[in-house]
């Protein structure tokens, strides 16, 4: 019982931790054309508010173009999942009595450090402009959470199951403005990237 209240009280701290850590209030009203970017990467994401929340609380200014939005939602997945990591290196598994929230723990490590990797080399790509690489780069992060999310038990109340979701999106977010950005192979799509630039 006492095992319990004490990684209860654990995965409260820590979630409160970690979500403070998000940027869920606007602090720029963007434009009209930067909102039909931001709009167009939300919706193809799993939670289009959580999204619009996310994006446009980086933004310095009300209007910005998708290589900005790229540059600044790829800094900020990285952010968090350093963060994650951190947490999970410094609260989680050193508080952790149970052996399968051990086991979780641990392998979310070792995920989350492939996710660290693979971000700081795709924030690196997005600031060569290699934007191909980046994609590639943000990719093998989610599937490196998807690695850490196999091992996790939804129903299991751990601070990883809220804590991959707003990782993913917020990686998810960069992919697919970083979607935008890739050189593309038909005419057509050239030229629509050419009107969002």
């Amino acid at each position: 019982m006492t095992h319990y209240m004490n990684m209860n009280l654990i995965i409260t701290s820590l979630v409160m931790i970690l979500i403070s850590q998000l940027p869920f209030s606007s602090t720029v009203n963007p434009d009209k054309p930067t909102k039909s970017i931001i709009d167009r990467i939300c919706h193809q994401t799993v939670n289009f508010n959580d999204c619009i929340m996310i994006v446009t609380s980086q933004l310095n200014s009300p209007h910005a173009n998708i290589a900005t939005i790229t540059n600044v939602t790829t800094k900020r997945a990285l952010t968090f999942a350093t963060e994650t990591l951190s947490q999970i290196q410094d609260y989680l598994l050193p508080n952790a009595t149970d052996p399968d929230d051990k086991a979780v723990f641990s392998a979310c490590e070792v995920a989350y450090k492939a996710v660290v990797s693979s971000l700081q080399s795709a924030y690196t790509s997005v600031n060569k402009r290699d934007y191909v690489s980046m994609k590639a780069q943000q990719n093998q992060a989610l599937r490196y959470i998807d690695v850490c999310e196999k091992r996790t038990n939804f129903f299991r109340r751990t601070p990883i199951v809220a804590v991959n979701y707003y990782v993913r999106l917020m990686v998810k977010i960069a992919s697919i403005a970083g979607q935008i950005l890739a050189p593309c192979t038909t005419p057509s799509t050239s030229r629509e990237q050419n009107n969002i630039l």
